[in-house]
This record gives structure tokens, C-alpha cells and sequence, in this order.
């Protein structure tokens, strides 16, 4: 089906568009005559008193809600009617959606035609040319191991290849190979956190592709770093208290180690 509000094509069964975040009324209204119509249907299974009883109680909780609804639509339509109407029903919003669209089936085939090449750099590139609605964009199968290698592969990259060419890194090389690479581990480990649901949306081959990204920064951490695991557990409880990396601290551990990068030596 199409969205009444934006035009995206929709599956037959959507209450609100995925897309645009538009109610779809007549899906609506259909399944709330139909959730109507079951729960007429289980009530007509109940004797004569429970039926009262319910009906009472429904009754009661039904004119409470519909106070507090009408209050809150009340208030919706003095402050915030303007935004619903700008985020929802704007003329701009629909050109973004349709220009979204366009944009994705325009690219989809060059986007697959770069994955089955692993080429996840010509990707990302492509994907940054994209200035449109991420939730079209969020459609495509592979959108969320992308978007793990942009947050987190894709700056660190170039320096593992300097480190298995035996290549010398700069302190600002060694200091984001440092980072990054605490923060793979990081996400990784921390399976509450929003970027591991990206991790469990890829696919086995790609969740095995990620894996090999950890183990770099593994490698880079106690080979080139000189880390031990007990230095880098203590490090990553320490640099994420609040979830993010704490860039000041980071700083200092970063110097300490560069230096010891440079002696050779081990810390």
C-alpha cells in the first residue's frame, strides 16, 4: 500500500508508515475493530456477573483514560501542533522522503555490487554522499554491519596495514589506533549497549567479520601497545565509566604506552 502521508510504498498491514512516521488511519481503524470484535468475542464466554463486573470496571477506566486522552490532545494541539504538522505533513518532509527513496533506488545495485567485493570503503563513501531519511537507508540488508565498520573500522584501518608492514605510526597515528581499538573491545563487550544490536542484525559472515576486527584490536593492543589483558580490562573500566571514552584520561594512558612504543620495551 501507499502512505497517505508521504507517498513510500508500505507494507499492506502497516498501522503507521516506517518511513515517515505517519498513521495509516484505515489500517487503524481496522484493527481496532478487530481487537474490538475479539474482545466482544471473550466476553461473551463469561457468566452473567463476571460480564457486569468487567463492564463496570472497563467503564470506569475507560472514562479515566478518555479524560487524560483528551486533556493530552488538548495540550498537543496548543504546543505541539505545529511540529507534528512541520515533522509529519510538510510538503518538505515528503519531497525528503521521495528524494530518500530515489537516492536508494538509484544506488541499491552499486551498493550490492561493493559489497559482494568487500569493498566497505567505497561503501562508506558512497553512503556519506547520502544526504536523505536514515530510515530508508536502514532498509538495506547490510546497513548495520556498514554502519559498525563507519563507527568503528573504518578510521583504524589504514593503521593495522602500517603495523603488518612493520611501518613506524606517529603519536597521532599510535593515539587512534589506541582509541579505536579500545572501543572495539569496548562495544563488543557491552552487550546492553545500542551499537551491539547492530552486531546482532548482521548476518554469521558478518558477525565472523567483526570478530576479525576485535582480534586486530586485540593484537594492536598487546603487540604494538604492549598491553597486557589485565592492563586493558583495567583500562577499559576505568576510560568508559559513563559509557563513552573519557579522552583526557585516554590521553595520558596513550602517551604512556606511545612512549613505551618507542623504546620497545614492555610496559
Amino acid at each position: 500500500m501507499i502512505c497517505s502521508n508521504c507517498g513510500a510504498d508500505i507494507g499492506d498491514n502497516e498501522t503507521a508508515c516506517p518511513y515517515c512516521g505517519a498513521m495509516q488511519y484505515e489500517n487503524s481503524e481496522q484493527k481496532y475493530m478487530k481487537d474490538l470484535y475479539n474482545l466482544n468475542e471473550g466476553m461473551e464466554k463469561l457468566d452473567k456477573n463476571t460480564r457486569k463486573y468487567i463492564i463496570k470496571s472497563t467503564m470506569k477506566s475507560v472514562g479515566i483514560v478518555c479524560a487524560a486522552i483528551a486533556a493530552a490532545v488538548l495540550a498537543g494541539s496548543m504546543f505541539g501542533y505545529g511540529s507534528y504538522k512541520s515533522m509529519y505533513n510538510s510538503s518538505h518532509n515528503r519531497k525528503e522522503i521521495h528524494q530518500s527513496l530515489d537516492w536508494y533506488n538509484n544506488n541499491i545495485g552499486e551498493l550490492n555490487s561493493l559489497y559482494e567485493k568487500r569493498d566497505y570503503a567505497g561503501i562508506s563513501e558512497l553512503t556519506d554522499s547520502y544526504k536523505g531519511s536514515s530510515s530508508v537507508l536502514e532498509k538495506w540488508s547490510h546497513y548495520n554491519f556498514i554502519n559498525i565498520y563507519d563507527y568503528y573500522y573504518k578510521r583504524v584501518a589504514d593503521i593495522y596495514i602500517m603495523v603488518h608492514k612493520g611501518e613506524k605510526l606517529s603519536d597521532y597515528q599510535f593515539g587512534t589506533g589506541f582509541e579505536e581499538s579500545l572501543d572495539m573491545i569496548y562495544f563488543i563487550n557491552n552487550k546492553n549497549g545500542y551499537n551491539y544490536r547492530r552486531y546482532e542484525g548482521c548476518t554469521a559472515e558478518e558477525k565472523e567479520t567483526v570478530d576479525g576486527w576485535v582480534a586486530e584490536a586485540q593484537n594492536y593492543l598487546k603487540n604494538v601497545a604492549k598491553a597486557t589483558d589485565k592492563e586493558i580490562n583495567d583500562m577499559l573500566n576505568e576510560l568508559y565509566q559513563n559509557g563513552y571514552y573519557d579522552y583526557k584520561l585516554g590521553k595520558s594512558y596513550e602517551e604512556s604506552f606511545y612512549k613505551k612504543y618507542n623504546e620497545g620495551g614492555n610496559n
